[in-house]
């Protein structure tokens, strides 16, 4: 009988996929959700799924997430040193601890994976791309860490 449970018990979770938003300029959490699919899926649209489900505040397609949390966008998502040095701000994810460098509606997550989006940031810096994907809270910056809505 222990058998039989332990095997259903797997069985049930065999299939969950975990998505996880770390709050922009914190290494905290700042949403998590687990759930049992039962076929292989973009992370572009199992992000948007479950967003859209739970009504979290965020701008974007399955293509690539602009904002969430009213993080800025576009412009307001760029802090200029100088002429030649800049950090851009943006939506970042890993599966698994690894960033694909593929948009997320190209790579694909399977069983027990699990996703993870952050603020992040690249550094330009004299005609060069120094860093990318660098999480905001190691900046911290003001413009940026403003009050978020979580």
């Amino acid at each position: 009988m222990k058998a039989i449970i332990l095997t259903l018990l797997i069985a049930s979770t065999a299939s969950a996929q975990t998505l996880t938003i770390i709050k922009p300029c914190s290494n905290q959490v700042a949403y998590s959700k687990t759930i049992d699919l039962d076929k292989e899926i973009s992370v572009g649209e199992f992000t948007v799924k479950n967003l859209l489900e739970d009504q979290v505040i965020f701008q974007g397609t399955e293509r690539g997430i602009n904002s969430i949390y009213n993080t800025p966008v576009s412009l307001d998502a760029m802090e200029v040193i100088s002429d030649t040095e800049m950090f851009a701000y943006g939506w970042c994810y890993k599966v698994n601890g690894f960033e694909p460098n593929l948009y997320p509606h190209e790579f694909t997550i399977k069983q027990n994976d699990q996703v993870v989006w952050w603020f992040g940031y690249a550094h330009y810096k004299d005609g060069n791309w120094i860093t990318q994907c660098d999480p905001s809270h190691l900046r911290a910056h003001s413009q940026f860490c403003k009050a978020l809505e979580y």
